[in-house]
């Protein structure tokens, strides 16, 4: 025989669903103590309250216009570096290849010249 079932609430087996627990409010820590990102972002805005002046904002654009230039500079000379070993490598590689032909032809030249 098969039970019947009961009426009433079943419990949720989708594993997508919702957790039962209370939602986390702006006083509340997470775990290991960390704040939330709205009391991170609260004491944020005290910070950005004020207005920068123009002398202040080109000053922050030349810091990060010199910072990109020298991040940029570093990722170049990294490439350029690449290059110039590809480049050894290949030169080297058609040396060794032509080389005994080109020793050939010098002995010809020089025994011929005799």
């Amino acid at each position: 025989m098969t039970p019947i079932k009961q009426p009433g609430k079943q419990p949720d087996r989708n594993p997508l669903s919702k957790p039962s627990s209370p939602a986390p409010t702006v006083g509340e820590t997470t775990l290991n103590g960390l704040p939330m990102l709205t009391e991170v972002a609260a004491e944020t805005d005290t910070h950005l309250s004020r207005v920068l002046s123009a002398e202040e904002i080109q000053q922050l654009l030349h810091q990060l216009e010199a910072h990109i230039e020298t991040l940029f500079t570093r990722k170049l000379g990294l490439h350029l570096e690449q290059l110039q070993r590809q480049a050894i490598d290949r030169a080297l590689s058609e040396l060794k290849t032509e080389l005994p032909e080109l020793l050939r032809d010098t002995l010809n030249t020089y025994l011929g010249s005799r």
